[in-house]
């Protein structure tokens, strides 16, 4: 069945507030003491790992270079007394990123988190500590599903689920692509360098293994996308189309994966963000509360005075994959091909290919004009026609890819 037609998270009573992951600049007060507020982003995920990240608001005229880097360490504790050290991803004794393992946490108890902020100069610390926080149950995801739109000229995905009781919810999600140029080929062409060793100029055309004709990219949603169902009587959703790709882009040229996560929050957590979104895009009362008026549930515990900022939230999240395979499906519609400007040179004149490789030009193909065993010619063209990476992708193939393209 396909997602139905223009309905979307907002519009069944169930506001769907897509915000950004950047809180906006806003008027904010600061302490007597210079103290400006510790911003603390993430959410603790029960059965996942959790990432928090640390920052602080800065007045207008204070540029990025001049902000202290927020150097945090700590721990998540539970009402059991079990404890999970939080570790920098780049194995720093602190940072402005600290990952939790909460893979195996039990989530029919409380927890709460403590960091340690550190002041570089003079090697004092600032202790934060959360409320106690109650892990909601995981959202079922029954399906994520896709459908050719011809009308609008898109693929459009949609999401089955089970809200399991709640009705205030956070989403994101990842998409990975395969996509290809527009020529494959195994040539290259290194411009050549004087090798003192081998009293020889060294370079030219070669062989290249893996070619550059598949590609991978990544996109990962903004982290503040929320939605109520507190209006809502049911407490399901079927196949509601929350995200669109145009049927030529890259995207769903060879191999699309989504992932999503989807997590329940609550009310409070909701009330924050909610908040914040509305204000930054402007969207607020001129009586609704600022986002400094927006309790944090957060406190600095060795300075009460310090002001903090962010909800966090604990929840078992829920994970769903979907797959689109243009090769079973045809949905894919490229853009009609521009004229490529092609050159072809003779063999042996590097001085003319060196020329058009720092023009950005790579060679396709050989050319022979007699039975020899080399080309007597190189057909070149620019190289975003042979270079995949050239439209923002890497040759990183993600992890657990179906295929095995080189």
């Amino acid at each position: 069945m396909a997602p139905k037609y223009l309905i979307r998270l907002a519009a069944l009573a169930a506001t769907l507030l897509a915000a950004g992951a950047c809180i906006y600049p806003y008027r904010v007060d600061i302490t007597s003491g210079g103290e400006y507020p510790l911003v603390i982003d993430g959410d603790l995920l029960i059965g996942s790992s959790t990432t928090l990240s640390f920052s602080h608001v800065l007045p207008f005229d204070q540029s990025e270079k001049e902000e202290t880097p927020v150097l945090a360490k700590g721990y998540i504790e539970g009402e059991d007394g079990i404890r999970v050290d939080g570790r920098d991803p780049y194995y720093r004794a602190a940072s402005d990123k600290l990952d939790f393992d909460t893979s195996a946490l039990p989530e029919n108890q409380r927890y709460r988190i403590h960091i340690e902020t550190l002041n570089p100069e003079d090697g004092s610390s600032t202790v934060f500590e959360s409320d106690w926080l109650t892990p909601a149950p995981a959202p079922a995801i029954d399906a994520l599903t896709y459908s050719q739109n011809k009308e609008f000229n898109e693929l459009w995905i949609g999401l089955s689920m089970h809200c399991h009781g709640s009705h205030y919810f956070r989403w994101s999600f990842t998409e990975e692509w395969e996509y290809h140029s527009d020529i494959s080929t195994d040539l290259t062409y290194t411009p050549r360098v004087w090798d003192e060793q081998a009293g020889e100029l060294v370079g030219g055309y070669g062989r290249l293994s893996p070619t550059l004709y598949y590609c991978w990219n990544k996109y990962s949603s903004p982290q503040i996308n929320i939605f109520s169902t507190a209006n809502q009587t049911e407490d399901r959703f079927e196949e509601l189309s929350f995200h669109t790709i145009p049927l030529d882009d890259k995207r769903l040229q060879v191999l699309y994966r989504i992932t999503v996560r989807l997590q329940a929050l609550s009310e409070n957590a909701y009330n924050y963000w909610n908040n914040i979104q509305q204000n930054s895009e402007g969207q607020g009362s001129i009586f609704a509360p600022t986002p400094s008026e927006m309790a944090s549930n957060v406190h600095c515990i060795s300075d009460p005075s310090i002001p903090v900022m962010g909800y966090l939230n604990a929840a078992v999240p829920a994970e769903a994959v979907m797959y689109y395979d243009n090769t079973l499906e045809r949905f894919y519609q490229p853009h009609l091909p521009f004229e490529r400007i092609d050159t072809t040179i003779r063999a042996g004149d590097y001085t003319v290919a060196e020329s058009l490789f720092r023009q950005k030009f790579l060679p396709y193909a050989e050319v022979y004009n007699a039975p020899t065993p080399e080309p007597s010619d190189y057909t070149w063209t620019p190289d975003i026609c042979i270079d995949c990476r050239r439209q923002g992708g890497t040759k990183n193939r993600p992890d657990s890819w179906p295929n095995n393209h080189q």
